[in-house]
């Protein structure tokens, strides 16, 4: 009886030790219809054979509303690098790795690079080309660019510039910068208006020579050619002008602007005394007469200068 009893515990545990489902039927003995929901869950032979197991809809679920459809794949940008790229992020249709090769991917950057330097097609018209940008200048550019103070056009009767030691025709007045800081000679005379001086370059000289006048804003003298030259102010100009005989006194234009620059500063008439603002007048305007011989006195040149601009210049003569 106790033999029995172990034979019968080692048969029981050798059952227990068997497979559970042996006796469930498998799917692959049970004959399935074609129209039976579980058949059209299983890839067929073709499919498999076309696509992968993992690349049938079957895998994918697609055919399921429930299942959540698979994460889209990169969009393709363009180009022949981009073709790989492309390629070389989309997972293969059976669910493998399929990295792209050095040699690939050389090959690939060749053929994008190749295409890209490749003129196209259609070149466009001359009319739609855009312009080149403009030219810019540096900071040091921008300054030279400008003009300075000297280089501006000027206007006026003493306009011209004239080199140090240049010597000009008689009856002209022209501007002389070279002669800052030079020996301009001997100074002879102080005009009424301040600041303003005359210098004899050759002061022992009988004839025609290089007298300067200084005094003006931009610092450069003034230069003219003559034997003599003396500076008149305006109260002298009136006691000639407007005493007796002043009527038969050569005019030009020098007179003219006198006229105009009294009745500004002194507010009186034509042909009528600066008054009790000579003194004020004065200060600022002066004349200018150069002869070409010191013993020719009846013909000079005339100059007028106002607030240190020439404002007229003229040629007289007496009868």
């Amino acid at each position: 009886m106790r033999v029995a009893g172990i034979l019968t515990s080692i048969a029981l545990l050798v059952s227990a030790c068997a497979d559970p489902l042996a006796g469930v039927p498998r799917i692959s003995d049970v004959d399935l219809a074609d129209t039976d929901p579980a058949a059209s869950a299983i890839a067929t032979d073709s499919e498999v054979a076309r696509e992968g197991f993992f690349g049938s809809e079957a895998a994918t679920g697609a055919q399921d509303p429930a299942v959540a459809a698979p994460t889209a794949a990169p969009t393709r940008r363009g180009g022949v690098l981009d073709l790989f790229r492309y390629r070389a992020n989309t997972p293969a249709s059976g669910g493998a790795d399929d990295p792209l090769s050095q040699d690939a991917f050389a090959a690939a950057k060749a053929a994008e690079n190749n295409a890209a330097a490749a003129p196209t097609e259609r070149a466009a018209p001359a009319s739609e080309a855009a312009p080149a940008p403009a030219r810019k200048a540096g900071f040091f550019g921008r300054l030279t660019a400008r003009p300075s103070a000297e280089e501006k056009p000027r206007s006026g009767i003493d306009a011209m510039e004239v080199s140090f030691g240049e010597v000009l025709p008689y009856g002209l007045i022209a501007r002389s910068c070279g002669a800052k800081g030079k020996s301009m000679g001997r100074k002879v005379e102080n005009a009424s208006a301040s600041g303003f001086e005359l210098y004899d370059s050759n002061p022992s000289a009988t004839g025609a020579r290089t007298f300067y006048i200084t005094g003006f804003k931009d610092g450069c003298p003034r230069q003219l050619t003559a034997a003599q030259v003396l500076l008149g102010a305006p109260s002298l100009y009136e006691q000639l002008h407007y005493g007796p005989g002043g009527e038969f006194l050569p005019v030009g234009a020098t007179d003219s602007a006198y006229e105009k620059v009294k009745g500004q500063v002194c507010g009186v008439r034509k042909g009528k005394p600066c008054g009790s603002k000579m003194r004020r007048l004065e200060r600022s305007t002066f004349f200018v007469n150069a002869y070409a011989s010191p013993t020719a006195n009846n013909s000079w040149s005339e100059l007028l200068i106002h607030e240190g601009v020439v404002v007229a210049s003229s040629i007289k003569k007496s009868s």
